[in-house]
């Protein structure tokens, strides 16, 4: 390495960052519920599910011809992946600390009682999808959040 190149090194290394960045390109602010979402689970805003890394729910739907949420096989085809467990909403949040969610979820649901699905994607990486059965519209319409788990 010449003199040069380990100089160019050094400045590179000892840059002054905590100046403004002259990045001038709007950021845009990303939205976890979209506008086309039902209005009670566009309601709940900007929410997050509590993990190691803090996550934020998005809202999803499925076409669904069933007169009963999926089991774990049928709900694994939907998402294209295994599902790993079904449960009770209850069983997953124990706390209450997402009764916003449910009763939001409810509500799109024309009523219906809203389970959680656990989807492993790794080790430690698991998605949770929290969804009602809409009988009416003949969908699966829910949230889910990623949640990294040790």
């Amino acid at each position: 390495m010449s003199d040069q190149d380990y100089e160019a090194f050094l400045n590179k290394a000892n840059k002054d960052y905590s100046a403004p960045s002259t990045n001038t390109a709007p950021q845009k602010e990303e939205e976890f519920i979209s506008a086309t979402a039902h209005q009670a689970l566009r309601a709940i805003g900007e929410r997050w599910y509590t993990s190691d890394s803090d996550e934020p729910f998005t809202d999803v739907t499925f076409g669904w011809e069933g007169d009963a949420l999926p089991d774990e096989a049928e709900f694994g085809e939907l998402v294209g992946l295994e599902v790993s467990e079904k449960m009770p909403y209850e069983e997953w949040d124990v706390t209450g600390s997402y009764d916003d969610v449910t009763s939001a979820i409810q509500e799109a649901a024309g009523g219906s009682a809203p389970e959680v699905y656990r989807v492993e994607e790794n080790y430690t990486k698991k998605w949770y999808y929290v969804l009602a059965l809409d009988k009416a519209n003949k969908k699966l319409v829910g949230v889910k959040a990623l949640a990294i788990e040790s």
